[in-house]
């Protein structure tokens, strides 16, 4: 069992336009098991987050912005970190990953492009936080 959180999205559509606000459907065998948004924390019944996948989706969406596949990104603390800025004044990566403990992984996405060379491929349009351990953090807090 592995929890998953939610943490943040920041997508715009456009450089001034509109913030996004992205669904996650979380699949398993091809099968919906979770469906979350920001700050949404859910278990799911896997042993690693690479044994379920994900599809995104704008909710409410008055934009003509569709989405890119996704570029995902899973960092354990010790991992290094890519080399790409943060825009929309967003906490770095780096920072992101001293936050965590020696259990839990950062879940990175891009879906505003799949041009790695643009300034808007942050990897931080979905952020998530994967916790391996789940029931070591309810005698945590």
């Amino acid at each position: 069992m592995i929890e998953f959180l939610y943490f943040a999205s920041q997508i715009q559509c456009g450089a001034g336009g509109d913030f996004l606000n992205i669904q996650i459907d979380i699949y398993q065998n091809q099968e919906i098991i979770e469906t979350v948004s920001v700050n949404e924390k859910v278990l799911l019944p896997v042993d690693s987050i690479n044994e379920v996948t994900f599809k995104y989706s704008v909710i409410n969406n008055t934009t003509s912005c569709s989405l890119y596949a996704p570029s995902q990104l899973v960092l354990a603390p010790n991992d290094t970190v890519p080399d790409v800025a943060g825009v929309y004044e967003q906490q770095s990566i780096q920072d992101m990953l001293d936050g965590l403990n020696d259990y839990e992984e950062l879940f990175l996405v891009e879906l505003g492009t799949n041009d790695e060379s643009s300034a808007a491929f942050d990897l931080q349009d979905v952020v998530g936080i994967v916790n391996n351990n789940p029931n070591l953090a309810l005698f945590a807090d």
